[in-house]
């Protein structure tokens, strides 16, 4: 059947081809031979069948032992000591119980100061502090100028657990003499233009001192001072007050009670009474870096009529950068005590009599910023403005003679005030301070606030020299002021502007020995604080001091 198949298909192929050549002619003859394709077969496989079985042979574990020998390996190092942290004034310094500070300069100028203190306590701390400075320098054209400041102090503090207990009892002695006259300039002997003051003082207080935020805090205490002068004027007066406060999470309440009591006495008017009765609440309240507070301060005034003073207090601190930059607003007020003694350590000059006014604060608005530039240099910006009622102004008389002698005048009074200042303090080595205030004063009644200045500014400085020697330094300058010009149908007269500049060296010999030398006015500025009474122009002072 298959040899048939193929007979057929060689058939019809060989027709084919006929039929082709039929159709293009005659191709001649070929022969063809037909190759099948290959047909590849792939044999059967034959698997091994055998099955593989366990291994039936003996391993035998041989026994070993180890064994490490302790060897040591000589090493070589040397020992270099390293230097111990140094933690400043990590030791425990000796202290000295005497302190004697004594030297003598031009215009016949004595000075001696001396310090006499316990040792180092843990229950108490005790000492007395004696002064004294004189000097009997002439001022060319004028009268004797001489003055003497003497005084000794005895001091205080009880420590216990959790309270302590402080006192302070002291005498100043001072004399100062009305030089403001100059036709002829011994037309007064020194005994009568001797001013001479005597002023006994105390003061005693017992004060919380633990370090708990949580518990009460607390202070309370008295204090006193008898004041009088050759002309019969005396002024005696008792104090007692009492604070209290404590914290309630971020908030603190704390509030003030004081009682002033006061009499003056002169030859011209009656004994007077002045007291005061106050009592200062105050809240603090802290959110984050914003402080508020808030309170009143009331003052009643009890003379021959009582009078009652009502102040808002309230203030704002807000830091901006922490530990850099902060800034403050504050509104308060205030009756402020107005004293002899106060008044006759300002101006030593004064021979009128006058009445004791108390200087009512009706508004006082301030703001400020602190701004903390890097670790040693800061800056400290403020303004503000009071409202004073019976502020006092000191005002030179006229008198029959040409001697200036002063008292004290009452004005109301609006007062502003622009402080800037910068200080550069790098600890015991350098330190720099540069303040300028501007004052405005509008009195009612005057022109011209008298011997008030528009101006002040102030330079100050030290300087140590390796461990040995400290330089320091103060320059200050006040713009003119004015007094009353009695010979221009009581115009005014201005006092010039000035400069003042001192010097002081102190060069450490010892532990215990130093030596000093200050120069005062270094640039010899004639210049007069008060109207008729110049300053000394340069003056020196040199001396040592001794610890014992």
């Amino acid at each position: 059947m298959k040899a048939k198949s193929k007979i057929i298909a060689i058939a019809l192929t060989a027709f084919g081809f006929t039929h082709s050549y039929a159709q293009q002619g005659n191709l001649g003859d070929e022969q063809i031979n037909v190759v099948k394709p290959y047909q590849p077969t792939l044999s059967d496989a034959f698997k091994i069948s055998d099955t593989p079985g366990r291994d039936t042979a003996v391993a035998y574990t041989p026994d070993l032992s180890y064994d490490i020998k302790q060897v040591q390996y000589p090493t070589v190092y040397t020992i270099s000591p390293i230097k111990p942290v140094k933690i400043k004034d990590e030791n425990i310094k000796k202290l000295y119980r005497g302190f004697v500070k004594g030297g003598y300069g031009t215009k016949n100028t004595p000075y001696i100061e001396l310090f006499y203190n316990s040792l180092r306590s843990k229950t108490f701390d005790a000492g007395v502090h004696l002064s004294h400075i004189s000097s009997s320098g002439k001022i060319k054209n004028y009268g004797y100028p001489g003055m003497s400041e003497s005084g000794i102090k005895l001091f205080g503090t009880r420590f216990f657990d959790n309270t302590l207990l402080r006192g302070e009892l002291g005498y100043n002695r001072s004399a100062y003499h009305w030089y403001g006259y100059n036709s002829p300039p011994d037309i007064f002997s020194k005994s009568s233009t001797k001013h001479t003051f005597d002023d006994v003082f105390g003061d005693f207080s017992f004060r919380s001192n633990h370090r708990d935020a949580d518990r009460l805090s607390y202070e309370a205490g008295i204090g006193f001072h008898s004041f009088s002068d050759n002309i019969n004027n005396e002024e005696n007066r008792l104090r007692f007050h009492a604070t209290a406060g404590k914290k309630f999470n971020d908030m603190v309440v704390n509030a003030t009670i004081e009682f002033d009591a006061m009499k003056f006495d002169t030859d011209f008017f009656d004994a007077s009474n002045h007291s005061i009765f106050r009592i200062n609440p105050r809240i603090e309240q802290t959110f984050d870096r914003l402080k508020l507070t808030a309170g009143a301060n009331v003052a009643i005034e009890i003379n021959d009529l009582t009078n009652y003073h009502l102040y808002p207090h309230a203030r704002i601190d807000y830091t901006l950068v922490s530990e850099m930059m902060s800034v403050y607003g504050q509104l308060t007020g205030d009756l402020e005590r107005n004293t002899f003694r106060n008044f006759s350590k300002e101006n030593p000059f004064l021979q009128g009599y006058f009445p004791l006014r108390n200087t009512n604060n009706k508004l006082d608005l301030s703001a400020g910023i602190n701004i903390k530039l890097d670790r040693q240099l800061a800056f400290i910006g403020s303004i503000g403005i009071k409202r004073l009622t019976d502020d006092a102004f000191y005002r030179n008389l006229d008198g029959i003679s040409t001697l200036v002698v002063y008292d004290v005048v009452y004005d109301n009074n609006t007062q502003s005030n622009i402080h800037a200042e910068v200080v550069y303090d790098q600890g015991e080595k350098t330190g720099i301070s540069l303040a300028v205030d501007y004052f405005g004063n509008k009195p009612s009644r005057e022109d011209e606030a008298l011997f008030r200045p528009a101006f002040k500014l102030g330079l100050s400085g030290f300087y140590m020299i390796g461990e040995k020697i400290m330089v320091s330094s103060q320059w200050g300058y006040v713009s003119s002021r004015n007094a009353i010009n009695y010979a221009n149908s009581g115009d005014y007269t201005t006092l010039k502007a000035f400069v003042d500049g001192n010097l002081h060296i102190d060069y450490r010999y010892s532990k215990v020995m130093s030596v000093f030398v200050n120069l005062n006015n270094v640039t010899a500025s004639k210049y007069s604080r008060w109207y008729n009474y110049p300053s000394y122009r340069f003056s020196a002072l040199a001396g040592l001091t001794y610890s014992f």
